[in-house]
């Protein structure tokens, strides 16, 4: 299998890019790790929300073992060694990641949407088996689909030696600007669209709440209006939805500007590398910004006494 591109790489960049990939592994298993331990030991951070942040963590440690070790390998030797097979299956998983990542997220918008704006439909539309459930059908339904279009649209991954990943090409040059255009509008455009929504009727809801003249915690609680606990909640998800976007918007602006012009090998690295980082983001604001996560993972480190 030929390469999509000429490794223009001189030792000192090849050897830059291989330890950053190397770094990116160790922190993202480090992390998610820690987050999925902590989740399953300890029954109080089973919430119905942490259920969303169980499940990104899993998609970012299978991408960290099944996806980043191998590109980290191929970059250090400057070629693809594992065979055409392979590549078919790295490339498809790093497509598959990206947009569980950002689907996933969409739906942690729509928790949030109901609990704060609309609390009294979210008891009953989000119980624990509910959310494992449409967790589920959406990891189904990505992979169908994906494995669907690329199975039927004479679709092939390369290895790219810049962008450091396999990557998707395509004989038929529309059908490729179809592809991506479809791919950005699914990925990118309703996705965000949804989470953008949710959170800016999120933060008018919370405004309103701290504007207002509560009586006493008791009846605020009575009467269904948003917990101290719920509003905190909230503000650590949006920190996640805002690393994502970070991370993720360069890697799909280069999707659109590729389609008009080259880019220079700098900045597909680049863009690889900003997006490599939201699989180790997480793990950094859910244990920096959520007490109960944080005191977990700091008993599973050793620097907490057991209660």
């Amino acid at each position: 299998m030929g390469q999509a591109t000429e490794d223009t790489r001189n030792l000192s960049t090849v050897t830059m890019h291989t330890l950053i990939l190397v770094v990116t592994i160790i922190l993202s298993l480090t992390g998610n790790s820690l987050l999925c331990l902590a989740f399953c030991r300890n029954r109080r951070l089973r919430t119905i929300t942490n259920f969303y942040v169980f499940s990104l963590a899993v998609s970012d440690i299978i991408m960290a073992t099944f996806g980043y070790p191998f590109s980290a390998v191929a970059s250090g030797l400057r070629k693809w060694p594992l065979g055409f097979k392979f590549c078919q299956f790295n490339g498809f998983l790093s497509y598959l990641w990206a947009v569980m990542s950002v689907r996933i997220l969409a739906l942690t918008a729509v928790n949030r949407y109901y609990c704060i704006v609309k609390p009294r439909f979210y008891v009953t539309r989000f119980t624990a088996t509910k959310t494992v459930f449409s967790i589920l059908i959406m990891w189904l339904f990505s992979f169908t689909v994906g494995l669907t279009v690329f199975l039927n649209a004479s679709v092939e991954f390369k290895w790219h030696p810049h962008y450091l990943f396999c990557q998707v090409t395509m004989p038929d040059f529309p059908a490729s600007k179809v592809i991506n255009f479809a791919f950005v509008t699914g990925f990118t455009a309703l996705p965000l669209g949804i989470i953008f929504y949710c959170y800016g009727r999120v933060y008018r809801a919370i405004r309103r709440h701290n504007a207002a003249v509560v009586p006493s915690l008791q009846d605020a609680n009575n009467q269904g209006t948003l917990s101290a606990r719920e509003i905190q909640t909230s503000r650590v998800l949006l920190a996640a939805v805002t690393a994502f976007c970070v991370c993720w918007i360069p890697s799909t602006l280069a999707l659109v500007l590729e389609q008009f012009s080259e880019i220079p090998p700098f900045w597909q690295s680049f863009f690889t590398f900003s997006a490599s980082c939201s699989s180790w983001s997480n793990p950094v604001i859910y244990g920096v910004m959520n007490r109960a996560m944080r005191k977990e993972c700091m008993k599973l480190l050793g620097y907490q006494k057991e209660t």
